[in-house]
């Protein structure tokens, strides 16, 4: 197996992402890595891409076609409605939510912000304080020190809502 690095500059992706989709489909990936960089105008994306030669055997969790079914997977991503309870993931829509309120008033892509598998290991730790934001992978010292407070003082909000509604249901 080879590596392959790109990275996707987060405020005009195209070309780079252009790129990255069309190596994908010409070469035989098992394993993608991202990580996002944040600086400012200069933000990216960088990517990390495994490939197999296209000759090589599989391993059987890679081409076992029921192996994508089991893991909730569908076209590449995934369905956080089936693989989160439905308490978890009315959460994670909320911070979803709040997630497009806070880029759109930045002028920024929603992902410079917290990724969706982010949000939703957020809400699966229920996250109460920065240093618990801050392991959660891919998020760093200066989005947890620029975004991390107001994202808590938010899905704090939202729990305590959902526990309110549970409390008036019974």
């Amino acid at each position: 197996m080879t590596l392959h690095f790109f990275a996707v500059p987060a405020l005009s992706p195209q070309p780079a992402q252009d790129e990255f989709n069309q190596f994908c489909l010409t070469h035989r990936v098992v394993n993608i890595e991202r990580q996002f960089v944040c600086d400012s105008a200069n933000s990216y994306w960088a990517l990390c891409a495994t490939v197999t030669p296209a000759d090589a055997t599989l391993p059987d969790a890679l081409k076992s076609p029921d192996s994508r079914a089991k893991s909730n997977i569908t076209s590449g991503r995934v369905d956080y409605k089936t693989v989160l309870s439905e308490q978890d993931f009315a959460l994670y829509a909320e911070l979803r939510n709040w997630r497009k309120g806070m880029a759109d008033a930045e002028g920024i892509p929603v992902y410079a912000l917290f990724t969706n598998e982010q949000l939703a290991e957020i809400v699966r730790r229920r996250v109460d304080s920065l240093n618990a934001l801050g392991s959660i992978d891919g998020i760093g010292p200066s989005r947890v020190q620029r975004y991390g407070a107001k994202l808590l003082i938010h899905f704090q909000a939202a729990q305590a809502e959902l526990r309110n509604e549970d409390r008036h249901a019974t």
